[in-house]
């Protein structure tokens, strides 16, 4: 009786574990979330870190993403509260995002391997890269093999990470530390510009132009797309991203410490090197950049009571 106890205790522990295993965490996406709710979050999934906000020894950061600042983000008076609370936002999304350029940039090197086996391309591979091609800003008058060629080429020189730290760097220098009013209205995080339109949030004490406006995003995530995006497409990053290459074939670490100097034309800001290496440095942002998402995270933890604030993407 005893012995056929402890085996079903011992089946249904198996049965358990299996189920714990088979248990898949989700990324979470939250939208109009207050502070002081966002606080509370943070600290139920033991997101905190040296810091506030680096995940040392583990690298490791939660999949929940944010669509917008929190209500009440720009009212926080405690200047080393609110710095880390914006790198603690902004941290996930920068490595969801570098996660997406590496799968695509994954699925271009799987067409170039095609096309090395097979002197050529099918269809789907064709249009794919066209595709692509237009994304990025390629352009070649070459015509066939020697058209693709050049374009996977290119591509794979383009598509990559954007490290972390400089995105984080960028958005803090631009928007105040996230206070200013383009996040808050516009969902801006790197004073995108758009010309000769109505459309979008108009600058306020900054000229006498009306030519333009600051570009409305969807969400936060949106605008750090566009800036990757440029700074992977537009010919002003041409140094960076060459050295990014050189930098690829030596190490799998892309330090923004490294490339930073490359990106500072980003910006028309007032001794914007000298504040961008700084602030880089003094939060030891490159940490960062070694780290990776880890769904593992909100596993075990009761979010039930956060539920009013999640969101689809």
């Amino acid at each position: 009786m005893r012995k056929r106890l402890i085996n079903r205790l011992w089946l249904a522990l198996v049965l358990l574990s299996l189920i714990v295993l088979e248990a898949k965490a989700e990324e979470v996406w939250l939208e109009n979330i207050p502070v002081e709710e966002l606080q509370q979050l943070y600290q139920d999934i033991g997101y905190e870190g040296e810091k506030g906000y680096l995940m040392l020894p583990s690298y490791k950061y939660p999949a929940i993403f944010l669509k917008n600042f929190p209500e009440g983000y720009d009212k926080i008076t405690d200047e080393k509260l609110r710095n880390a609370l914006f790198i603690k936002i902004l941290a996930p999304l920068t490595l969801k995002l570098n996660e997406e350029l590496l799968n695509e940039r994954r699925e271009v090197a799987e067409v170039e391997a095609r096309f090395k086996e097979k002197d050529g391309l099918s269809k789907q591979d064709v249009a794919l890269l066209e595709k692509k091609a237009e994304k990025y800003d390629v352009f070649t008058r070459l015509k066939g093999q020697e058209r693709y060629s050049y374009i996977l080429a290119e591509l794979l020189v383009r598509i990559d990470r954007v490290p972390p730290s400089i995105m984080i760097t960028a958005a803090a220098m631009e928007t105040n530390w996230g206070t200013s009013r383009i996040v808050r209205e516009a969902n801006s995080l790197y004073k995108t510009l758009v010309w000769h339109t109505k459309e979008g949030l108009k600058p306020i004490g900054e000229t006498e132009d009306d030519s333009y406006r600051i570009k409305i995003y969807p969400n936060v995530y949106a605008s750090m797309q566009e800036f990757a995006l440029k700074i992977n497409s537009h010919k002003a990053f041409d140094t960076m991203r060459n050295l990014r290459r050189e930098r690829r074939e030596r190490t799998s670490n892309l330090s923004g410490m490294f490339l930073a100097p490359y990106t500072y034309g980003s910006s028309g800001l007032k001794n914007y090197a000298g504040i961008f290496d700084y602030t880089m440095a003094y939060y030891e942002l490159t940490v960062i950049d070694k780290s990776s998402l880890d769904l593992n995270m909100i596993l075990g933890n009761d979010l039930k009571r956060f539920e009013k604030y999640v969101t689809k993407m």
